[in-house]
Order: structure tokens, then sequence, then C-alpha cells
């Protein structure tokens, strides 16, 4: 995951590896974080052990490897299939010079019919990581490569993945071949984790079996050679680049036209049918999103999920562009946005519609307002002014005229990311219940009039943000410390859950808690259904039923995610 946050309003930032980017919550705007380019490949294909599992037709299929192997750094390969040991000689010069030492490194594989799981441990009695917020040098760190075809040759867009650590974590980049190097993937996918403990480390990657949608990497099988480069005291600035690499499979290997024919074949195992989650036919509505991915800031589109249709709103408007809300009649998008990600005294709130016509700035102040919500009947916006110093109130305006309306914020509260329920009530986060001198914040319903305020949230050691509800739940992103994310650098490797809580304040239970940093989820216009965003390098659109199964991507080909609506 990668590294640099602000504080906005509640707003969510997650990190941004290269190709994507991640949130993190509750920034004056929603800035993005650039993960490392790592100039030099290395890769590692993979072993597919069996699945095992019965394939009788009564008996429930089996498990599907995503679901199965939670991507979190730590590793039981006996859990995993049969163990491969080799000791890998490493050297300097980037692998082509002088041994510098040994290391002993043993994995595990296992493939379904549409993931590989493969899990590493190598022993290091060093372990060398960079700030993220500093210089990105000194670096321990694994690649896996791939020849896709088999042909004994590493070309253009065959795979690569990659993982580097940090002082709080590691980076996962999903890459591909390009000419003598390895880059970012357009449309990224898969996931990765690497940890270190007692003088070893131990990483994992989840690796998709088909080519991306961008045609960058390829498919993955019997035929595919695999090599595994373990990155060691990496340091990349100039004028003296230098670092040490060792090689699974002969060696050195970097780029393009790379002669493979030493590599081992991937142990890849014909599956069978598996439990494979899978996205329902039956959606319906329209959502709102910004992603990154043809303007650094950012521009509005809307998907449809019946047709899979992505439609361009807004085109080149100038503005950084954060924190969208599609109106309950689908045809206006309100949003907030400045000049840049950092021009806080300039952030306004706006509405588009979603031809993108009539694109009006509707708040006009020196104060940074954000976090636009329509009313239930579209006739009023509520937004978050901060307007005493670094604290922000809630504001009702009227969504035609843009007349303020009421101040829902008694003065010294700090109140955040508010939304309507259906009954037009509010539901919002703030600093009301917290412990005093923390900067734990809960979430809160009241009545459009700001009086009857019930806390609904009160775990301690965390802070909650970004609540939607329906007439008797509301969902919502936890930050799982009890440090305030918006200074805490960790905040971009440690876990963001998405929990349920009841509307009369009675129970709450954790929808996704799989250690990423999963944010913004919000109900389809049936209440089945949940979108949400996940960032695990990039950061995708994705769907969970109410039970908080994650059924996959719901947004195609899109993986630079940064807000997004559903009515």
């Amino acid at each position: 995951m990668c590294c640099n946050s602000t504080d906005h309003m509640g707003i969510m930032m997650k990190l941004s590896s290269e190709p994507e980017n991640a949130p993190i919550p509750d920034s004056p705007f929603s800035g993005s974080f650039t993960c490392v380019r790592i100039l030099f490949i290395s890769a590692f294909s993979l072993l597919l052990c069996s699945c095992g599992g019965g394939s009788d037709t009564p008996a429930p299929l089996p498990q599907s490897v995503a679901e199965r192997f939670v991507i979190d750094g730590v590793v039981d390969l006996a859990a995993v299939g049969t163990v491969h040991e080799k000791t890998i000689d490493i050297r300097d010069a980037f692998g082509t010079g002088a041994f510098v030492k040994t290391a002993t490194l043993r994995y595990a594989a296992r493939n379904d019919d549409r993931n590989l799981y493969i899990a590493l441990e190598w022993d290091d009695a060093t372990q060398d990581s960079f700030d993220p917020a500093g210089v990105m040098d000194n670096f321990d760190g694994i690649v896996v490569i791939a020849d896709n075809d088999g042909d004994g040759v590493l070309e253009e867009n065959e795979d690569a993945h990659r993982l580097v650590m940090t002082n709080y974590g590691s980076i996962y980049g999903d890459l591909h071949v390009h000419l003598t190097q390895a880059v970012d993937d357009a449309v990224a996918d898969g996931r990765g984790r690497m940890t270190y403990s007692a003088g070893k480390y131990h990483a994992e990657f989840l690796i998709p079996l088909a080519p991306d949608a961008a045609g960058e990497d390829g498919t993955l099988n019997a035929t595919t050679r695999f090599n595994v480069l373990l990155y060691d005291h990496i340091q990349i600035q100039p004028p003296s680049p230098a670092g040490n690499i060792g090689f699974l499979n002969g060696g050195p290997q970097l780029g393009a036209g790379t002669d493979t024919t030493a590599w081992a074949l991937l142990p890849y195992v014909s599956p069978g049918a598996y439990d494979q989650p899978a996205l329902p036919a039956n959606l319906t509505g329209l959502i709102a999103f910004i992603s990154d991915h043809q303007n650094p800031k950012g521009e509005i589109y809307t998907f449809n999920p019946a047709t899979n249709n992505v439609v361009r709103v807004t085109n080149t408007t100038g503005l950084y562009l954060d924190g969208v809300s599609l109106s309950h009649d689908r045809t206006r998008i309100a949003f907030y946005a400045a000049p840049t990600s950092t021009d806080y005294a300039n952030y306004e709130i706006y509405t588009v519609n979603v031809d993108g016509t009539n694109l009006l700035k509707i708040t006009n102040n020196t104060d940074l307002d954000g976090h636009p919500a329509w009313s239930p009947d579209d006739s009023e916006i509520i937004y978050a002014s901060f307007r005493s110093g670094g604290i922000a109130s809630l504001i009702r305006m009227n969504a035609t005229t843009h007349a303020e309306i009421l101040n829902l914020t008694p003065a010294g509260a700090n109140d955040n990311d508010p939304d309507w329920l259906p009954d037009g009530r509010i539901v919002f986060k703030t600093d009301r219940f917290g412990t005093p001198g923390t900067p734990e914040v809960r979430i809160a319903v009241m009545n459009a009039d700001g009086s009857n305020v019930t806390q609904l949230t009160g775990t301690a050691g965390t802070s909650d943000h970004d609540p939607v509800a329906t007439s008797t739940t509301t969902v919502f992103e936890r930050f799982t410390k009890g440090t305030d994310y918006a200074t805490d650098p960790t905040s971009l490797y440690a876990a963001w859950n998405i929990v349920e809580a009841r509307i009369d304040g009675s129970s709450e239970r954790n929808l996704i808690a799989d250690g990423w940093i999963n944010w913004l989820p919000v109900y389809d216009p049936s209440a089945q259904y949940l979108v949400y965003l996940k960032s695990v390098g990039y950061t995708d659109a994705r769907l969970m039923n109410k039970d908080g199964r994650d059924l996959g991507r719901l947004i195609p080909n899109i993986s630079r995610v940064r807000y997004i609506d559903w009515k």
C-alpha cells in the first residue's frame, strides 16, 4: 500500500499504489499516495497444488483459494500444499556481481479455476525497509515473474508481481514486463502482503490466472515458466544505485527478451469447479463515482450495473474532485472540489447534471466545504463546512436556491460525513461521544432540525467514518486503531473494517474485517447489496452481499476509484 495523507472531512482518501490510488478518510481532500516504481523487474511464477475437495454432485463445491487464504502476510506453508525449498545465492550489483550471502527460500502454492495462491518464507538476519513519507531507499522485497506462454523468452506484457517492505507494512504492485523494466498495470488485480519476524520474511500473493482487461499480464497454466527474485538492501537513489538480488531459477533476469529456459514450469493443476462468488444479474439503479484513471485530478463517471455501461460525466474541469453524491432521481450529482487537492480555502460544493451539463458552484466562501448529500426528496443538500478552524459543522441548504437553511452543529462540536435516512433523519460522524482528548469519532443519528441526537457506535480504540443508512441499519468504515488516522502513517497499512450497526444503537457487526483498507460502503437501491472500495495497492469498487461476502469487482476495468455513491 502506499503513502501520503492529509485531513479532510471524513472523506477518505485511501492509498494509491502506482497504478492505483489508496485513500485515507477524513482529509480535507482526498489525496493520493504514489507507491514506488522499482526499476528492476523480478519475479516468480508459482506453484499450484491441487485444491482438494470432492466433486460429488450432491456435495458442496470446494472453497475458492481467494476465500480460503486471507492475504495478511502470515503464512502456513503446510496448510497450502507441497513445500518446496531451495538455497539461493544473493549477489550484489542487482544480482550480477559478487556473492553476498545465501537465503533459504521455502514456498508452497495452490490454484483453483480463477486464482493462484502462493505463500513464501525466507531467512534474512536484518529487515531493510523505507519510510513511505521519505526517500524510497534501503528496502527488501520479493518479485514473482512469469513467462506466461512458456516459450523460453520473457516478452512484453508478461506477468510480474512485487512486494516491497516499508517501516509500516508492505506495498503490493501489479506489474507487467515492458522493455527492460517492470511497469504498473493500467488495470490492477491480484494482491499481496509481506511481513518480517524472528529473522524471516513471510509473503503471500493471490494472482489471477487470466489476463487483465488491458491485455497486460497473461494466462497462467501448466506451460508457464516462473522465477522468484529476492531483493536485499536495495538502494535506488542516485548517484549510485545499488542492491543485492537472488534468483530462484537462473539469473540475472531484467526485462523483456530474457532467456527463461532455465526457469521451472509452473506446477499448475487443472482445476475442477469451485464455490466462486458471482455478481448478481438483477442489480438496479445508477452508480456515480470519481476515478483518476484518465485525469490525476479526477473525473466523475456513472456506471449502470444492469448494462455494465460506464459513462464519463465531467471533462477536465480544472478542479480536484471529491465526495460525489447522486440525487435520488438520478439526474444530478453533488460533489466538492478545489483547484488543487491542498487548496483548502477554495473547496466548494458543486452540482452537475448526469449528462455533464449545467456545472454549478453552489457555495462560495473561504471555508472548506465538502461531503454533500441529497435529501430523500432532493430538495435539500446537507454538507460539512469548516467554519471554526479545524472542526466542521453540518449545514442544510436549499438545493434549488442554494440558500442556507440551518446549521445543525452546536458550538464546539465537530460533525462530519452527513447522509440522510429515508425518513428524513440524518446520520453522521461526530466527536460528541468520544473519549475526551482522543481522536475517536462515533456514528450518530439526529432529526433534521438537529434535535434528538442518538449515539450509535462506541467501540473504544477505534474511529468510525462515512456512514450511510437504511431505516433500520447504518454501514460505515472503521479505523481499527485509537490514533488519528490523518496523522498516523500506519493508517495506510492498518485495517479499516466495514461495520453495520442498528439505527436504534442496539448492536453492530463486522461485515468485512480482512486486514485491508475497506471503505465507503454504500447500499444498493434494494438494500440487499453494498458497493465499497478496497485498497490493496490499488483501489477498486467491489460488491458484497448483506452478510459481507465479497462478490467481486463491480465496476469493470477501473481500479483507480476514489469516491462512490449508488441510488
